[in-house]
């Protein structure tokens, strides 16, 4: 049999740096290796060249972006932030359209049995087209929102024979809201390989260190709730001073209209603040990569108590055996995401680690932070 996962061309697939999804993709890869070819696709440009290209019975094939596909995607970022898009980013006919061609022509002369597709509805049709026999599943890490077109994605699904989502809280709002679908949508969640947590937690050792530390991993992003994890920090360092606060992930708001229903009024009067508004702070953030990225982490560490300032450390992306390291290093995992997560990975890794979590009743967070037995739940914000 042959295998060809299809990731999202955001995804960074191999070490030291992947992304959530990522790291999924490698570790379901590795495990099917031992008894089907695996094949896995990627964007070269998202620091997926710090490994042999084939290894391990895995082929890793990773094109080079277009310049028109680097084009397109930096002018819907731009838009996306001068007004809410009707379709999100991440639905977009428009995302990467070329990586999407190369990778259907690639799979046609691959003749794969089963082709998985992470996420990206887009490329359903096209990779259908041209791989008739081939069994194509379509893998939702998140689920889709009103503003998203049904009738384009209703036209995507039709070319899927197998539709998966990372938690049951996905599979249902989806089975809802296209019930076409319904007998051929179920969840499969999301894992970690644990060959990379292979030691217990040294529990006598954390409690023999005079300071404790909270890690947070994730996006540094509105959705994700930073700026209630650091307001938490904040009462906590009051009553306990020997504490750090650790943050380890990428910087930058995702746009909102990814993360949010628009027609949910209340929760986007709620996190507007976080994002650009007023005419010369949108015009300063399209103008400026660096200030997009930095906008919200300036306004949590504004709001961070001076003389707690020196308590939390953001270290942005880090190596993963680096990050692995802390999980094992650190006393509390928080994560506190005020969005529906669609699966959220970090705390499972963390439970992994032998870690404690603490985490919003958030999504399919739900179903994997079992309150009271797992870790423990609060309301979001």
């Amino acid at each position: 049999m042959k295998i060809a996962f299809v990731s999202q061309p955001i995804d960074t697939v191999l070490p030291p740096y992947q992304n959530s999804v990522g790291a999924c993709t490698l570790g379901a890869a590795r495990k099917l290796a031992r008894y089907a070819d695996i094949l896995v696709y990627g964007l070269k440009d998202n620091r997926n060249t710090s490994a042999p290209l084939t290894g391990n019975g895995i082929d890793f094939r990773f094109f080079p972006s277009t310049r028109g596909d680097r084009m397109l995607f930096a002018a819907q970022n731009k838009c996306a932030r001068l007004f809410h898009r009707v379709t999100p980013i991440s639905t977009s006919s428009w995302l990467f359209p070329d990586y999407g061609r190369q990778v259907a022509v690639d799979l046609q002369h691959e003749g794969c049995d089963v082709i998985h597709l992470q996420h990206c509805s887009q490329y359903a049709p096209i990779i259908r087209t041209m791989n008739p026999k081939a069994k194509i599943v379509l893998h939702l890490h998140a689920e889709w929102f009103s503003q998203i077109d049904p009738a384009v994605i209703g036209t995507r699904l039709k070319a899927v024979d197998l539709l998966t989502t990372v938690g049951d809280y996905v599979t249902e709002k989806t089975r809802r809201t296209f019930p076409a679908v319904a007998r051929r949508c179920a969840t499969t969640y999301n894992g970690v390989d644990i060959q990379e947590f292979p030691r217990d937690a040294d529990y006598r050792a954390g409690k023999k260190r005079k300071v404790k530390r909270i890690l947070y991993c994730g996006a540094v992003s509105p959705h994700k709730g930073v700026h209630v994890l650091f307001e938490a920090f904040a009462l906590v360092a009051r009553e306990y001073p020997d504490v750090h606060l650790d943050v380890v992930g990428p910087l930058g708001n995702y746009p909102i209209e990814e993360n949010f229903d628009l027609k949910d009024v209340e929760t986007i009067k709620m996190v507007a603040p976080f994002y650009a508004t007023g005419q010369r702070s949108v015009l300063r953030s399209i103008l400026s990569s660096s200030y997009h990225k930095s906008e919200y982490l300036t306004r949590l560490q504004a709001n961070l108590p001076p003389d707690l300032a020196g308590k939390v450390s953001v270290l942005g992306m880090i190596p993963r055996q680096e990050l692995l390291d802390r999980y094992y290093a650190s006393d509390i995992f928080a994560f506190p995401p005020i969005w529906d997560e669609g699966f959220g990975l970090p705390p499972v890794e963390a439970m992994a680690a032998g870690l404690p979590v603490v985490a919003s009743r958030s999504g399919t967070v739900k179903e994997t932070v079992v309150e009271g037995l797992t870790g423990f739940l609060v309301e979001k914000n």
